[in-house]
């Protein structure tokens, strides 16, 4: 019989084993519930994060509905009362947008400009001390709720200094050669006397507190008689004001010196054409003239003295953090645009873009009840009412708005080639805003090809809107906005429009029909062929000898309105 091994030692092997195991599984189980649970937070987390993004995109999106004005300011708090609401002191701007005394409101302490006067930061308490938005119906708190903030800021620190040089001609009507002379001798020998600018050179002023003085230029007369002097008509001059910093571009001022007999030490009165200016958003003041006067004492020298403001950005920086569930924040930084045409308008009210030639064009029409004004209706600024690119098509509008031929041209027809702003220097220039155009006309639904006729021209009470026509355009009735007609565009009857139109079909602008019309804005007449851009520009055309009755005004309020269909648009947006 075999003997049974003693197994007495082993007595418990199995437990241990079976409570190893199950420490094993326990482990296990522990480490499935901890993943499971640290998931869960992780896409608690996650949806908390993307929440706060979608917060930070609302502020955006917020800012730039305002910047492009469709939020009016409301509450004597934050209007300025002293105008109406639709005022542009009380619109918003990219300069008011990023200046803390215009964006914010005066009681608000914060040290960054962030629209406070347009939105209501109501988190902790209210917009004075509030540092959030807050977004839905519920209560919002920090663990449970949505909120942003804005901060708007201008990359290329704009309202900092101003740099600019200016060049002044007058105008020599005995030499046919070199019109536009720094110095002109006028009077008859012996008794005469010798006018002249000198120019100015402003680097870097300092324009950080909003507004400050200088000068540009100054006028001489000299004599070498007492005798008196006779000046027999008036003599136009014009000084260029050529900024340099912190943009390019160029603003003409102009006047004229009053004809009359002026005795030794006697006042010789320059008479400005405006007393105001703007030149990419600042406001140039000639503070010392008298009902745009400038009084220069024959034998002395007097300097026109000039408040220049802030210019104002052409695009600005909104930087928006969103706040989501259990504490979450999302940053993301928009840089915006001001418009295609980055602060410079049509610097006539009806301005032909192009050369002299048999090609060319102006009639001004047959009626005495035809007015052509430069003085701007929504400000104190005046431009010309007609300004050509070259002397020779400017003689011909000249003569056909002479004060007895039309009694109603306010303003100086002038060749205003030294100050056409950048999209308007060259057929390619021109291009290149017609195709951004017709890109945004495409997207709003406003496009239209040849044949097609839009079933209206925009919004004639609000100026805003764009409408294409790629081709010939009859317009007829109201509209407003932005017009790009590529064709020929014919006035049919009476018409109202509000805003700006590009016409850059070769056959210009024609109106046929009786009718009163009217323009509030700008016309701009640059015809150039597409397909051959190294051509140039055609001669304009402009003819409204077969119409009745016509009012074309300046109003940059319609020019600024027109301009909210391709304004403050989004270059590009980075999360930080």
């Amino acid at each position: 019989m075999k003997k049974r091994r003693n197994r007495e030692n082993e007595k418990g092997a199995a437990m241990i084993a079976v409570l190893m195991i199950s420490l094993l599984l326990l482990v296990a189980s522990g480490g499935l519930i901890l993943e499971a649970s640290m998931n869960t937070t992780n896409v608690s987390d996650a949806t908390a994060e993307n929440q706060a993004y979608n917060a930070a995109e609302s502020g955006i999106q917020s800012a730039v509905n305002i910047l492009r004005g469709n939020v009016l300011l409301t509450g004597t708090s934050r209007l300025d009362t002293t105008k109406a609401s639709t005022d542009p002191a009380n619109r918003i701007d990219f300069r008011k947008a990023v200046k803390l005394s215009s964006s914010n409101m005066s009681s608000d302490a914060s040290g960054d400009a962030r629209l406070s006067r347009w939105m209501s930061y109501n988190y902790p308490t209210n917009s004075i001390t509030g540092t959030r938005i807050t977004l839905g119906s519920d209560t919002y708190t920090t663990q449970n709720g949505y909120a942003y903030s804005v901060t708007v800021s201008d990359p290329d620190n704009t309202g900092e200094i101003l740099s600019f040089n200016t060049v002044g001609t007058i105008y020599d009507k005995n030499d046919t050669t070199n019109r536009w002379k720094p110095s002109v001798t006028v009077g008859v020998s012996p008794a005469t006397a010798t006018i002249s600018y000198t120019s100015a050179s402003i680097q870097n002023l300092d324009v950080v507190s909003g507004a400050s003085d200088t000068n540009i230029g100054s006028f001489t007369i000299s004599s070498a008689t007492t005798a008196a002097v006779v000046i027999s008509e008036d003599v136009r001059f014009q000084i260029n004001v050529k900024m340099s910093a912190p943009y390019t571009a160029t603003r003409t001022i102009r006047g004229s010196i009053k004809a009359g007999t002026y005795l030794a030490g006697a006042n010789i009165p320059f008479r400005f054409d405006s007393s105001i200016y703007q030149l990419m958003g600042s406001t140039m003041s000639i503070s010392n003239l008298t009902s745009n006067q400038l009084n220069v004492v024959r034998g002395a020298t007097t300097t026109i003295a000039v408040n220049m403001t802030q210019a104002e950005p052409y695009r600005v920086v909104v930087r928006s953090t969103g706040y989501g569930p259990r504490g979450a924040t999302k940053v993301l930084e928009a840089t915006i645009q001001k418009n295609f045409f980055n602060g410079l308008t049509a610097p006539a009210t009806l301005t032909l873009v192009g050369p002299a030639g048999p090609g060319y064009v102006f009639e001004s029409g047959n009626s005495q009840n035809v007015t052509y004004s430069g003085d701007d209706i929504a400000s104190n600024v005046l431009i010309p009412p007609v300004g050509t690119t070259n002397d020779t098509n400017l003689a011909v509008v000249e003569g056909q708005l002479c004060l007895t031929c039309k009694p109603n041209t306010v303003g100086s027809p002038s060749n205003i080639n030294s100050e056409l702003p950048e999209w308007l220097k060259s057929p390619q220039d021109l291009d290149n805003l017609i195709q951004n155009l017709k890109q945004v006309a495409r997207s709003s639904g406003r496009y239209y090809a040849g044949g097609e006729e839009p079933p209206d021209l925009g919004n004639n009470a609000t100026a805003m809107g764009i409408t294409f026509v790629d081709g010939d355009l009859a317009m007829a009735g109201q509209g407003g906005g932005l017009l790009v007609v590529t064709g020929k565009l014919t006035f049919r009857g009476g018409f109202d429009f509000n805003g700006l139109i590009i016409v850059i079909g070769e056959d210009g602008l024609d109106r046929r029909g009786g009718g009163n019309g009217l323009l509030q804005g700008n016309i701009v007449i640059a015809p150039y062929d597409p397909t051959n851009l190294n051509a140039g520009f055609k001669s304009p055309k402009y003819d409204i000898s077969g119409g009745g009755n016509s009012e074309i005004r300046y109003n940059s309020s319609s020019f600024a309105n027109g301009m909210t269909a391709v304004s403050n648009f989004v270059l590009g947006v980075a999360e930080k």
